[in-house]
């Protein structure tokens, strides 16, 4: 998904895809019931992209 030798703005763009493409897949099979977990898996999403990022070399600023 995301390679150390990306640019900042490769890993952005490919970050946004991975994150889209999951979102997409935990909505449909979460169906009628999505509304009631969709922020929590946002934030589950959101947070595994952040580890991955800084898996591959991004310093967080705080």
């Amino acid at each position: 998904m995301i390679a150390k030798t990306m640019s900042h703005e490769e890993m952005v763009t490919a970050g946004e895809a991975w994150y889209q493409k999951q979102l997409a897949i935990l909505e449909k099979a979460h169906g009628p019931s999505w509304p009631a977990h969709r922020e929590w898996l946002e934030d589950y999403l959101k947070e595994e992209l952040r580890l991955r990022f800084i898996a591959n070399g991004w310093r967080p600023k705080s």
